[in-house]
């Protein structure tokens, strides 16, 4: 055990998440953004994995999720280990593994103050990034 502080909450309503910053993942693998620069993440073999991100502080509320992505398939939100909250799936696949769009819903119940965030990914999609809004 590491003696020390506890690291702070994530302040994810300002800064989001990136993707290649989880904590725990199970399932995905990191992979290049562009062809010069960043890191995405994708479920390994395009079948599901998941991303866990610990702390994550939602201050006075979360209304919206949004996340960049490219190929095809679905990302799910969920806080806790509870029920999706959310789920975004491109419309039709992107034209390429570096061809991002942004996707955004609302989020199915109010959530506010310090949760761990579990996003699922279910299929052949690149996560490059997580962003939220109150």
């Amino acid at each position: 055990m590491l003696d020390g502080e506890p690291a702070l909450p994530r302040p994810v309503l300002e800064r989001g998440l990136d993707a290649a910053d989880f904590d725990e993942q199970s399932g995905t693998e990191i992979v290049d953004r562009s062809r010069t620069a960043g890191d995405a993440v994708t479920p390994v073999g395009g079948k599901d994995g998941e991303l866990l991100f610990r702390r994550c502080d939602f201050g006075g509320g979360l209304s919206e999720v949004t996340v960049e992505v490219s190929g095809e398939g679905t990302v799910e939100l969920s806080l806790d280990g509870g029920p999706a909250l959310a789920a975004l799936s491109p419309g039709s696949p992107t034209a390429g593994p570096y061809a991002y769009v942004t996707l955004t819903a609302p989020v199915a119940a109010p959530v506010d103050g310090v949760h761990d965030v579990r996003l699922g990914l279910r299929g052949p999609l690149r996560l490059a990034r997580v962003g939220f809004s109150g």
